[in-house]
């Protein structure tokens, strides 16, 4: 199935905290430190406490669910704090319920001196959840956020969409699309053309934005409800596991038809190297999944502009924010299980890695 593109085209909201008069010059923090870490997590519904009539997935997190404030407050505290172990700067996230609850977040004592802003659009998901982006210094955005749709056919449920954020730092641009593509509900077989809708929906943004700079620097995050090698991602989205496969020359150049569609880098493997490790632990079937990846363009790959640091790539997992021995170690999840609160964090754990910025030329700073 073909996934039709239809582009909404928005202003992001953006949330700018209070900064002190003299802002930190970017071009000196990063003189010091040529290097920025860049984060996905799924948050595991985020929602208010409060009913918003125009959205009904959020009835299972109002008081009368025992989703209340209290409780809610407590979600965001233990957010806050793996977000602040994260240590990055740029955290793409999903399952948001709206931009209150990433204020709130932002707000916590633990993140409330760290000055992050949002990019956010609401989502015609009919669950009511969004994809967002967060960053902080040494990035800044570089344009509109902009909302792709992605078109399921028939007479499917809309779903979240890929958020396309252009950001900046040191003077260099960046593309990031933030996803969360339609889950397995029905199977992981049945459910699998939303998939490919999704992916080839990702495929089609990454071609236009590599069509007039093929060296351009763009990375994809998220979760995407498959394995780095279920066909979605090797074949619809051309995310290959082959780090040669990427870099060859063959694939730096437009195909025999003229167009340019290269073979995109995805170091998600590494996070099934083990016997017992992954981002999502699914119970029924005793199995880890991968299903929160990062993929990112060849120009993340060469010497200039940003590039990936690849051995930096990892699954963000400590202690702190893992279940016991008995369940398997896996992510410490907040949610009610058979009349029961387990207040952890997420039902996945964060991805993490860092970047190498080349700085651009910049102003010597005057005199006071």
């Amino acid at each position: 199935m073909l996934a039709t593109l239809t582009t909404w085209t928005l202003t992001a909201w953006l949330l700018f905290l209070p900064l002190p008069i003299l802002q930190p010059d970017v071009s000196v923090a990063l003189t010091d430190n040529q290097q920025a870490t860049i984060a996905f997590w799924n948050l595991e519904n985020l929602f208010d406490f409060e009913d918003d009539p125009n959205n009904p997935g959020d009835d299972e997190f109002l008081p009368e669910k025992e989703w209340d404030e209290a409780r809610y407050l407590r979600k965001l505290d233990h957010l806050a704090r793996a977000v602040d172990s994260l240590d990055a700067q740029l955290l793409a996230v999903c399952e948001v319920e709206n931009r209150r609850v990433l204020e709130d977040l932002i707000s916590q004592p633990a993140l409330a001196e760290q000055n992050w802003s949002i990019a956010h659009i609401d989502s015609p998901d009919h669950r009511g959840i969004d994809l967002a982006l967060l960053f902080r210094q040494p990035f800044s955005l570089d344009g509109q956020a902009t909302l792709h749709t992605i078109d399921l056919g028939g007479n499917a449920s809309p779903t979240r969409g890929v958020l396309e954020v252009p950001v900046k730092a040191g003077g260099r641009p960046l593309t990031v699309l933030v996803n969360h593509w339609p889950s397995r509900y029905g199977g992981a077989e049945k459910s699998a053309p939303r998939r490919a809708a999704a992916a080839q929906t990702v495929r089609k943004i990454t071609d236009q934005r590599l069509a007039d700079d093929h060296d351009g620097d763009l990375i994809i995050v998220g979760d995407l409800n498959d394995d780095p090698w279920d066909d979605s991602v090797r074949r619809q989205l051309k995310a290959v596991r082959e780090l040669r496969a990427v870099t060859h020359e063959s694939n730096l150049k437009p195909g025999r038809d003229g167009k340019f569609s290269p073979r995109l880098w995805n170091p998600s493997w590494s996070f099934a190297s083990g016997p017992d490790t992954g981002t999502y632990y699914y119970w029924n079937d005793w199995s880890w999944n991968c299903f929160d990846q990062v993929i990112v363009s060849p120009g993340m790959l060469d010497d200039a502009g940003i590039q990936v640091i690849q051995e930096s790539i990892q699954v963000h997992a400590p202690d702190f924010m893992r279940d016991s021995e008995k369940n398997a170690r896996r992510p410490a999840r907040f949610r009610q299980f058979r009349g029961r609160w387990e207040e952890g964090f997420s039902d996945h754990f964060p991805i993490k890695f860092d970047i190498r910025i080349e700085l651009s030329e910049v102003e010597p700073k005057t005199g006071d």
